[in-house]
């Protein structure tokens, strides 16, 4: 009974730490229910991948910010001292089996979905593509809860060298200090009492920003974001008109594409560091 009151509680931990680290605390990107002037209805922007493109999925789980003023990226952020998930888990050790399962499934931290039975044992799959951390963890974790292979598949980042806090959340929380840190310094610039908004993609890589009065905005994801171990960026350089009535029934659909490619209206193409700090 007692293995079994601890067994549940650290599922309990896995879980809180998989809400925290799927809704982190930049900002809001809800519902604000604000007042708008003269009574004007608020509207709402969608981000949505460019649907015909391949590295539409690195857009997923990724966070966006919104801003009533240009972000001015290159003169108030140092985009290159931005966290690198490549560059990250190989300096923490990590093997390039996992480095590649990171990248290919668009994770920032092992968290980001349920470890496969196939996975845990290298089994159906090419050899070269077994992740050893996940082996090893696994291995570990059926000495440690009696051989029980489905509690050691769902509590493997229990185990070494899963449980290495380098390995499980490292890069998540480096990219979310500098991005603090980030924000901070963008909104410094625009004075004391601005801020700026944020919004968390879901799987397919789509986000919303909610109940925005008319105006102009701006988007952005501030820091680069890894696709295929280069860092591409959005800054959205001409404003998102948001209008009042008849068009609030519906979202402004603002596409994030990918190089190469011409930014138009409401269609942004991602740069690379060097093309923004130019």
């Amino acid at each position: 009974m007692r293995q079994r009151r601890s067994l549940l509680l650290a599922a309990a931990s896995i879980w809180c730490l998989l809400i925290v680290l799927e809704y982190p605390v930049y900002g809001q990107g809800g519902p604000h229910l604000s007042v708008c002037k003269d009574g004007a209805s608020p509207g709402v922007i969608q981000l949505t991948p460019d649907p015909a493109n391949p590295n539409k999925s690195a857009l997923a789980r990724k966070h966006f910010y919104l801003s009533s003023s240009p972000f001015n990226l290159a003169n108030n952020v140092s985009l290159k001292t931005a966290p690198s998930l490549r560059s990250y888990y190989h300096n923490v050790g990590a093997s390039p089996q996992l480095i590649a399962w990171l990248e290919e499934n668009n994770c920032e931290t092992i968290y980001c979905r349920e470890l496969t039975e196939a996975e845990v044992k290298c089994e159906g799959s090419d050899p070269g593509k077994c992740v050893p951390e996940f082996t090893r963890a696994y291995r570990n974790a059926l000495g440690k809860l009696g051989g029980n292979q489905e509690l050691a598949r769902k509590w493997i980042t229990n185990y070494e060298p899963l449980s290495s806090a380098n390995l499980r959340t490292g890069f998540f929380e480096a990219k979310r200090d500098w991005l603090k840190r980030a924000v901070e310094a963008i909104e410094k610039q625009v004075g004391s009492d601005f801020r700026i908004r944020s919004t968390t993609a879901d799987k397919d890589g789509i986000a919303f920003f909610y109940d925005l009065c008319p105006g102009t905005y701006y988007v952005s994801s501030i820091a680069p974001i890894d696709i295929a171990g280069a860092g591409l960026l959005w800054e959205t350089p001409k404003p998102i008109r948001v209008e009042g009535p008849p068009d609030v029934n519906k979202a402004i659909v603002v596409t994030l594409a990918f190089p190469p490619g011409k930014d138009k209206k409401n269609f942004f193409v991602g740069k690379s560091v060097s093309e923004i700090s130019q």
